[in-house]
């Protein structure tokens, strides 16, 4: 049986998720906690919303995230939920699809990577799910000016499942 393309992920993707370990735990003498799992571009099914100008900066394209975050000690879990979002356009440039998901993948792993290993044993998760996305919309603006990281608002756009299972069908 094939899974649809909204829970099936190619089999070669070996890291899914961003699991948090307990802090100093399994991290030799680092104070950092130890993060693993890297979303990859293949993630972020950006859709056009609005279309892009011949001549001016615009247009602009979205993905919806569903991403879970899990404390390594306690197996505390949450699915943190973002939109991304970036201009077709930028300045007299386009931004290629393929651009814009290298770009949002790897500012996603720095920000998680920067959030996760700083995190204080027993932070709320969806603190951390907020400083996420508070540090990853900065990031990624900084590296495309008019980019963002909301609430999942838009209509009609991918919503993308990140190390969620799939439900059962019982």
């Amino acid at each position: 049986m094939m899974l649809s393309r909204r829970w099936w992920l190619p089999g070669s993707w070996l890291l899914v998720g961003f699991v948090l370990w307990g802090a100093n735990a399994h991290t030799g003498c680092t104070d950092r906690n130890s993060v693993v799992g890297r979303i990859t571009p293949e993630h972020f099914w950006f859709k056009t919303t609005v279309k892009k100008s011949a001549v001016q900066p615009g247009g602009w394209q979205a993905v919806c995230i569903h991403a879970r975050i899990t404390e390594g000690d306690s197996g505390a879990t949450t699915v943190c939920k973002f939109e991304v979002g970036l201009p077709l356009r930028n300045g007299q440039s386009e931004i290629p699809l393929w651009v814009a998901q290298r770009d949002a993948a790897e500012m996603a792993n720095r920000a998680a990577y920067k959030v996760l290993s700083n995190a204080p044993r027993g932070e709320m998760m969806f603190t951390l799910c907020d400083e996420f996305k508070t540090l990853y919309g900065s990031m990624l603006n900084a590296k495309h000016i008019g980019a963002r990281v909301s609430a999942c608002v838009s209509k009609g756009i991918e919503t993308v499942p990140f190390d969620i299972p799939k439900p059962s069908k019982s």
